[in-house]
């Protein structure tokens, strides 16, 4: 999948972790999995967020995405943070051609865990699980998210054995106007909403929290599943 970064989707999505510290809670949980182990690719990175939090426990990383605006965004963060030891690339999976200690997926590859098995010790998968609220009406989505119980369902199918931790943590959107809000929403259901499903949607989610920088909220709470696998190295 490749998303649809630009400037305001990538401030979107930063403002939402520093905001809930979603990826700091995430990599929580991964990092003891990292114990012994020196190197890492994250496919599938995005703006790498949670890359920030495990370079501090493992030697080498690699984050690799299709996205070219994903990585240029990235590359400015390690600039700016002065991490030397996180390395993106801008390469499509199926040209990868390296092994890694651990192999790292979140949400968007998902679906071909078992192609990368070859390439790793281990691999670390994050899963949507199902979330009954989103930060915008469901009928928009363009496309299909990959849960947990599919991609459990899968694994089993192909014989893979796997350990399964579930966590939910609060990974809403802040939001600098009410402006800014209804660009969020229009922009995330391909502005194809209309203004009275936009107006019908903010009343019954957003949220105004008497704060100064981010003065609207559209809370939500995001489950996921974390498959551990044994890799085939």
């Amino acid at each position: 999948m490749n998303f649809n970064w630009n400037l305001d989707t990538i401030r979107w999505y930063q403002d939402a972790n520093n905001y809930t510290g979603y990826f700091k809670n995430i990599a929580s949980l991964i990092i003891p999995k990292l114990e012994g182990y020196s190197t890492l690719c994250d496919i599938g990175c995005g703006l790498g967020l949670i890359d920030m939090e495990f370079c501090k426990y493992i030697e080498n990383i690699t984050c690799i995405d299709i996205n070219q605006e994903a990585i240029k965004a990235l590359e400015k963060n390690i600039k700016d943070k002065n991490i030397s030891n996180i390395s993106p690339r801008l390469i499509n999976c199926d040209d990868i051609e390296e092994n890694w200690d651990i192999i790292f997926v979140s949400f968007f590859g998902s679906r071909n865990l078992k192609n990368f098995l070859p390439r790793c010790k281990k691999l670390i998968a994050v899963v949507n699980s199902e979330n009954p609220t989103g930060l915008f009406p469901e009928k928009y989505r363009p496309f299909h998210k990959n849960t947990c119980l599919n991609v459990g369902e899968n694994l089993k199918k192909d014989g893979i054995s796997y350990d399964l931790m579930e966590a939910s943590f609060e990974f809403g959107q802040p939001l600098v106007s009410m402006e800014d809000a209804k660009n969020f929403v229009r922009i995330h259901s391909r502005n194809n909403i209309t203004n009275e499903e936009l107006e019908l949607f903010l009343s019954q989610r957003l949220i105004e929290t008497g704060e100064t920088q981010y003065p609207y909220f559209i809370p939500r709470m995001k489950s996921v599943g974390i498959f551990e696998i044994q890799g085939e190295l």
